[in-house]
């Protein structure tokens, strides 16, 4: 009886940890060797408008960028999440920054932790960069399709002056971004825990008596 109780304590602890969070939408698969630079707009922010798989509490958002410049240093990201307005982006949602972040030649993958931040299932992200190094030049890269959630690949979002945000267009591809969320135990799992406890205390009773 006690061989039986704990594993039946420890199959529904396993079915609770089973229970993770998902990615919302991810664009970060197939690399279209493209790449669009701010100092080419002179774009202040560039961004892509996503449909997730649904809306979530967001937990993480990963994004890529490029230097093409003569020379490594650092530079501070910005992300910014909007619903979807009119014309282009609506209100704000969330306001993340990391900053001095390291970049040689070539490419850099930077984490935002976003908390458990609500967001829509149809929604705006931007990213602006600022205190950049002398010699480095720095661009977002382009990915299609994506794997998870979907989006217009004929345009992404930009602005050289804010708030005038608009669509540019693209040859097919848009911005490599990937959104998490964040990890909930399903409501099963957590009966199923409460279940299995509340055997193991009666079964620990009998033995007692």
């Amino acid at each position: 009886m006690k061989s039986a109780l704990r594993s039946f304590a420890l199959l529904t602890l396993g079915f609770a940890a089973v229970a993770r969070g998902s990615t919302l939408y991810s664009n970060t698969t197939t690399d279209t060797l493209d790449t669009f630079f701010y100092s080419a707009g002179p774009w202040v922010v560039l961004g892509d408008r996503i449909h997730l798989i649904s809306p979530g509490a967001a937990s993480q958002a990963n994004v890529e960028f490029s230097n093409d410049g003569s020379a490594g240093g650092t530079f501070d990201a910005e992300l910014d999440l909007f619903d979807v307005g009119s014309p282009v982006v609506g209100a704000l949602i969330g306001t993340f920054d990391l900053t001095g972040n390291s970049i040689g030649a070539g490419k850099i993958d930077l984490s935002f932790s976003l908390g458990a931040l609500a967001v829509p299932q149809d929604l705006i992200f931007t990213l602006s960069v600022s205190n950049v190094s002398l010699g480095v030049d720095l661009g977002v890269d382009m990915f299609e399709p994506p794997t998870v959630g979907s989006s217009d690949n004929s345009f992404m979002i930009a602005a050289t002056t804010l708030p005038n945000y608009f669509q540019l267009g693209t040859t097919n591809e848009n911005v490599y971004f990937q959104l998490s969320a964040q990890d909930v135990p399903e409501p099963s799992s957590v009966a199923l825990v409460g279940a299995g406890l509340l055997i193991a205390g009666i079964g620990a009773r009998r033995r007692r008596k």
